[in-house]
């Protein structure tokens, strides 16, 4: 009969609780900048990603880069339902949510004369 260890019960125990876990991505991709304030402006050009679930209490990495000689853009989360913000940022960093919701992520310029640029996101859980 096999009977397994202290270790092997809290190792298996860890694993189920998704502590052992590494980072997952959640959503990445490249779009425009929205410098255009809707999520597919008149030309048909996407400016919002594709809504995503997030958890509540549960890390994420937000990490952004945008193509240009002069840019800085912020990143604005979105509940996908209302449009309202519910987390802003200025550079790469983590956010986490108060509550589960679908959300997007638009990216904002901030260099007067800029915009129309393209971004390339990636959001993934926490270590």
């Amino acid at each position: 009969m096999y009977l397994p260890s202290t270790q092997s019960v809290l190792t298996a125990g860890l694993a189920l609780t998704g502590t052992l876990r590494k980072p997952s991505e959640v959503s990445s991709g490249k779009i425009l900048d929205y410098a255009v304030e809707k999520c597919v402006d008149a030309d048909g050009k996407q400016r919002c990603t594709t809504p995503f679930l997030v958890t509540k209490s549960t890390c994420y990495n937000v990490a952004w880069s945008t193509e240009g000689k002069l840019t800085h853009t912020t990143a604005e989360v979105r509940d996908a339902g209302s449009g309202d913000i519910v987390f802003y940022r200025d550079t790469d960093g983590q956010w986490t949510p108060e509550k589960g919701e679908l959300v997007y992520l638009d990216f904002k310029p901030k260099v007067p004369g800029t915009g129309n640029d393209t971004v390339a996101y990636t959001v993934t859980t926490c270590e």
